[in-house]
C-alpha cells in the first residue's frame, strides 16, 4: 500500500453524527493524523460554507472542503475563500437542474432547497412530498437527462451526471500533486462509493454493503486509529 498523503472524510454519520460536533477524542486523533503529514478534507452533499461552520471550530491547520457531492472544492475556512473551485460540468445539466427546481416549486411551493452553487437539494418533510418529486422525475425523464439522483431519508441530491465524491477526490488530489493511490476515503453510505472506487484506500463506517470498502469499522475512532497506525 502506498503512503497515505490525503484523507477524505464524509461528514454526517461518519466523522460526526448528523447535526452534531465531532467527539473530542476523535478530534484529537484527527489532529494527530494531520500532524503526521496527511492532508485532511471533508466531502459532503452539503455546500462548502456549511462545512466551514463545522471546520472552523476544529482548529485544523489546513482544512479542505469538497461540497455538493464533489462539485465544489474550497481550501481553508475563510469567507470569501481564497482558493475555490467549481468543477466543470455541461450547460445541459444546468438547464436540467433549473427545470427540475421550477417543476418542484410549482407542485410544492413551500419546499426548502439547500442553497447550493450547482447541485439541487430539496428537503421534503413528508412521504407525499417524496412521492410528488419522484413523480416529477418519472414524467420528465427526457427533461432531466444528464442528472444523477441520490434519494436520502430527508432529502434528494440532484447533481450533474459524472460528478460525484469520487471525481471531487481525484480533482483535489491533482490540485495537491498527490497520486490517487496515496489517498484514503472514509464514509458510511451510497454516495461515498464513488469516492471509495477512486481512492487508494477505502474505509467504511458501519457500511450497509461492507464489500464496497477495503476496510470496515463500526465507528470513526477505529478508522482514525487504523489510519494513524499506517503512519507509524
Amino acid at each position: 500500500m502506498a503512503m497515505i498523503k490525503l484523507a477524505v472524510f464524509d461528514l454526517d454519520d461518519t466523522l460526526a453524527p448528523v447535526g452534531r460536533g465531532i467527539a473530542p477524542q476523535n478530534l484529537e486523533l484527527l489532529k494527530q493524523l494531520e500532524d503526521s503529514g496527511v492532508r485532511i478534507a471533508l466531502s459532503s452533499g452539503k455546500p462548502t460554507y456549511y462545512l466551514c461552520g463545522f471546520l472552523r471550530q476544529l482548529g485544523l491547520k489546513q482544512p479542505i472542503m469538497i461540497g455538493e457531492n464533489g462539485i465544489v472544492i474550497q481550501f481553508g475556512v475563510e469567507l470569501p475563500p481564497k482558493n475555490y473551485y467549481i468543477l466543470p460540468y455541461p450547460k445541459s445539466a444546468a438547464r436540467s437542474l433549473a427545470f427540475l427546481k421550477e417543476a418542484i416549486k410549482e407542485k410544492l411551493p413551500q419546499m426548502w432547497f439547500q442553497p447550493n452553487e450547482v447541485a439541487l437539494t430539496p428537503f421534503p418533510t413528508e412521504e407525499e412530498e417524496f412521492r410528488i418529486i419522484n413523480e416529477i422525475l418519472e414524467k420528465n425523464k427526457e427533461r432531466v437527462e444528464g442528472i444523477t439522483v441520490y434519494q436520502h431519508g430527508d432529502s434528494f441530491d440532484f447533481v450533474p451526471e459524472g460528478m460525484n465524491k469520487g471525481t471531487g477526490l481525484l480533482y483535489l488530489a491533482k490540485l495537491l500533486g498527490i497520486l490517487p493511490e496515496e489517498t484514503a476515503a472514509v464514509g458510511d453510505g451510497i454516495n461515498d462509493y464513488a469516492m471509495f472506487e477512486n481512492a487508494g484506500l477505502s474505509i467504511g463506517i458501519h457500511l450497509p454493503e461492507p464489500e464496497k470498502a477495503q476496510k470496515c469499522f463500526e465507528n470513526i475512532t477505529e478508522a482514525l486509529e487504523y489510519l494513524l497506525n499506517l503512519k507509524i
